[in-house]
């Protein structure tokens, strides 16, 4: 590059071209990441697939859970029944022991006045003083009886009803057990149906993870697939553009000139500061192609067969430039250009027009920038230009 033309990238790092081992290297690459994809793509397909045998599980638990609970809720629900039953058995019972003692004290009020009549008519009767005198009443109806004072039938009347107040008040009190007895067991169904209750949370809870978590690994499965498919997708797309070049019939390592004036800078190292650094050169600048001086707009043609790339525009360095991988490890790159005559990817054979020249990028004036790469090291192109 000659002082006038100035033209050089004034940055620590100059764009490179991808050489044609590059495509080697980023085929296995990507099958590499294709293979860990699809080893991930296999842990969670595992994964899923031990979640969906514990959900299964799980809804047999559930499952037993809602019938045992039914179950329990059932004999509650009879247990409850029958406690009512018991309860209003109870209340009859009772009321007719209260009726059998009202009518038992109306029968012994009636029995006292008898007695008081026979007291008036045997006023000296000491027997009769007894029975009166007796706080208790089977006590005292067996000095009745033996004092004869008494008839048979009205002996017979309150033995009677003396004799239901008893059986009622046994049933009254056999009821009244069974009546605990039934609460006791309401009680333990319903403690056991709480238990039953706070099992089927846990296991519910347990439930909507194993479904939480089987959908997260479900989505990132499908996420491992859909990179799966890009990285298959970029590797045929790698091995197509690889075939491509070798196919056009380059990578010979000869090339023709692809444009014509004086070289107005040489390759290797350089003095200009303004060139990339190098520590590998005494001067610390390297100069990494050659650069040709040509009239602005001046027709641009491909050195060699092969896949052409151009490159977003830069601001600094080399503009819009092109890079040409030809097959064999060989890449050429053209700077500074005006525009572009070839899109992303197009093939195109020795002597094709690919550009126009230009000054756009760190330049000072209409040049070529043109470098060789040889297996992704920069070679001196005057040592193949044909």
């Amino acid at each position: 590059m000659s002082m006038v033309l100035a033209a050089g990238a004034m940055v620590a790092v100059v764009a490179r071209p991808v050489h044609a081992d590059q495509y080697t290297d980023q085929i296995g690459a990507d099958q590499q990441q294709l293979q860990l994809n699809q080893a991930q793509i296999a842990a969670l397909q595992n994964d899923i697939a031990a979640r969906q045998q514990a959900e299964t599980k799980l809804v047999a638990v559930l499952t037993a859970l809602d019938s045992e609970i039914a179950k329990t809720t059932a004999k509650q629900n009879a247990a409850r029944v029958t406690l009512l039953t018991i309860k209003a058995n109870l209340a009859q019972t009772h009321a007719q022991l209260t009726a059998a003692q009202a009518q038992l004290a109306a029968d012994k009020q009636q029995l006292a006045n008898q007695l008081i009549i026979v007291y008036e008519m045997q006023q000296q009767d000491t027997t009769l003083d007894n029975l009166l005198s007796s706080g208790n009443f089977n006590d005292f109806w067996t000095g009745v009886i033996d004092s004869r004072r008494i008839s048979a039938t009205e002996n017979d009347e309150v033995g009677q009803i003396d004799a239901v107040r008893t059986a009622i008040q046994a049933d009254y009190d056999s009821i009244s057990a069974q009546e605990a007895q039934e609460q006791r067991v309401v009680d333990q169904l319903a403690a056991t149906q709480q238990q039953l209750d706070a099992q089927q949370s846990q296991q519910q809870g347990y439930l909507a993870l194993q479904r939480r978590l089987a959908a997260e690994d479900q989505r990132n499965e499908q996420e491992a697939q859909v990179a799966d498919n890009q990285l298959n997708a970029q590797i045929k797309q790698l091995q197509a553009e690889e075939a491509a070049a070798l196919a056009a019939g380059g990578g010979n390592g000869v090339f023709a000139w692809p444009d014509s004036g004086p070289i107005t800078q040489g390759f290797g190292c350089t003095t200009f500061t303004f060139e990339p650094y190098d520590p590998n050169c005494a001067t610390r600048h390297f100069h990494n192609g050659i650069d040709i001086a040509g009239p602005c707009g001046a027709n641009i043609y491909a050195a060699d067969s092969g896949i052409a790339y151009p490159q977003p525009y830069q601001g600094f360095g080399f503009g819009n430039y092109i890079i040409i991988v030809h097959g064999n490890g060989w890449e050429t790159l053209y700077g500074h250009m005006s525009a572009f005559a070839v899109g992303y990817g197009q093939t195109v054979h020795r002597g094709d027009q690919i550009g126009w020249e230009g000054s756009t990028g760190n330049s000072t004036g209409c040049h070529l920038h043109f470098g060789i790469s040889r297996n992704g090291t920069w070679v001196n192109p005057l040592q193949y230009l044909s």
